[in-house]
């Protein structure tokens, strides 16, 4: 019993350990910094056995312990491996009231993005509007969170990656503004986009978009103060959880509704501390879960690769290839504790198993630390690619969100390049120069 229970206790000494090690030596926003503080978030809180989790084996506790090692390892390699790129010295902030052609660009891509959005966004709302109804639809009754969650939910869904990458443009378009009111607009453009994600029934891809953006925002801006960064982490956390407890709120998603309430815990024995029920349970189920799925997981998987990229393989089978159909949404474990996450490693897992995951993980390191260097070197493609895979990372102790990000960086990419020629256009050059001495003249 006792080995069992330092297996249950020794991811979480790990990740705290590291996480001290990367607070020391690195800046936050770095790779492993994200990565190393959610884990250690999440297996910390586990600990507590707040709620009757399983113990965890030692397989599990290998898989954790060494991911957070391999990514360590892996991430000053991929920032190597950028070369001239990575070693370029950052340049110095923008100036007050200096604007560039590469300002202008991002600004026209921004636009671009929420003008894609607001698309997107008007397609999927009314496919479910004409499936369900308005009130349905607006409410995100059950009947249409079944209907998102399932393979049949409309391909306009696509939305939430542009939602994520409309929100990094616009944290990025905040960074690069040069007056209050230009800080003041995109700020609540970028907020715009990331609370449009509502409609997707996920408060994590809301959490997604918010961070995409304070990551653009806070590179974007160069040179932080660490104790600002520190303090604007925190205040991103309290938001975040006041979102996922009011919009849980909303939806239907309450201690009340829940099984929590239905037997010996801690938060059924301290009803005051109910309202955390739910917070604790997303940010600690995935590891018990976790363990659940390293169980029964093939030593080499069972997907190759269309677990990690499901929309891929989807387009594969259209074109007649037989390959493994693996759903969007993982399954629910049992009662009394129904949980449908399983860690950043889950993806590997199913595809792979567990002979190979670390290997995946240690490719991620390197593409982070490849990523990260061009981000410092002040690229603001780098900058972008970084804002919005960067989440994938924070959201690590939870679920793999490599397809999302990925097709969201690519989204944030196509529309800074469709920018950048269309500020290069005469009649879209004037009509930002009227509008900007409007603006002044206002």
């Amino acid at each position: 019993m006792l080995a069992v229970t330092v297996s249950s206790i020794l991811p979480a000494i790990v990740a705290c350990a590291a996480l001290a090690l990367c607070a020391w030596r690195l800046q936050i926003l770095h790779p492993v910094t994200l990565w190393s503080a959610s884990w250690a978030a999440s297996t910390l809180l586990y600990a507590l056995r707040l709620l009757p989790y399983r113990d965890l084996g030692w397989l599990t506790t290998l898989l954790i312990c060494g991911s957070i090692a391999v990514f360590a390892a892996a991430v000053p390699l991929g920032a190597r491996l950028a070369g001239k790129l990575a070693r370029t010295r950052p340049g110095p902030p923008p100036q007050a009231g200096l604007r560039t052609p590469d300002d202008r660009r991002v600004e026209v891509a921004a636009a671009l993005a929420i003008g894609l959005l607001a698309v997107t966004l008007a397609a999927f709302l009314a496919r479910l509007i004409a499936k369900f109804g308005v009130s349905h639809a607006l409410r995100i009754s059950a009947e249409v969170k079944v209907y998102l969650s399932s393979n049949e939910a409309p391909a306009s869904g696509i939305y939430v990656e542009f939602a994520i990458a409309a929100a990094a443009l616009c944290g990025l378009a905040w960074a690069r503004a040069r007056t209050r009111r230009g800080r003041r607009g995109w700020l609540v453009a970028a907020l715009a986009c990331a609370a449009s994600v509502y409609f997707s029934t996920s408060r994590g891809f809301i959490a997604v978009a918010l961070a995409s953006a304070l990551v653009a925002a806070a590179l974007g801006r160069g040179a932080m103060p660490r104790r600002r960064m520190i303090a604007s982490a925190l205040a991103a956390g309290v938001v975040v959880v006041a979102l996922f407890v009011g919009l849980g709120a909303v939806i239907g998603k309450t201690y009340g509704n829940s099984s929590i309430g239905q037997f010996d815990n801690f938060f059924s024995r301290h009803h005051a501390a109910s309202s955390l029920a739910l917070p604790y349970q997303d940010a600690t189920a995935s590891i018990p879960a976790l363990d659940l799925l390293v169980r029964y997981s093939p030593t080499f998987g069972v997907a190759h690769g269309c677990a990690t990229a499901p929309i891929v393989c989807g387009a594969l089978r259209k074109l007649g290839l037989h390959v493994v159909r693996v759903p969007v949404a993982g399954q629910f474990t049992a009662l009394p504790l129904q949980w449908n996450a399983y860690t950043f490693l889950d993806r590997f897992l199913i595809d792979w198993g567990p002979a190979l995951t670390l290997v995946l993980v240690a490719i991620t390191g390197l593409i982070a630390g490849f990523v990260w260097a061009l981000a410092r070197a002040r690229s603001t493609v780098g900058i972008l690619l970084y804002a919005t895979c960067a989440p994938a990372l924070v959201a690590a102790y939870r679920q793999n969100l490599i397809e999302l990000v990925a097709l969201a960086a690519g989204l944030a990419i196509v529309a800074l390049l469709a920018g950048g020629r269309l500020a290069r256009s005469e009649p879209i050059a004037s009509r930002l120069s009227a509008m900007r001495s409007a603006t002044r003249a206002l």
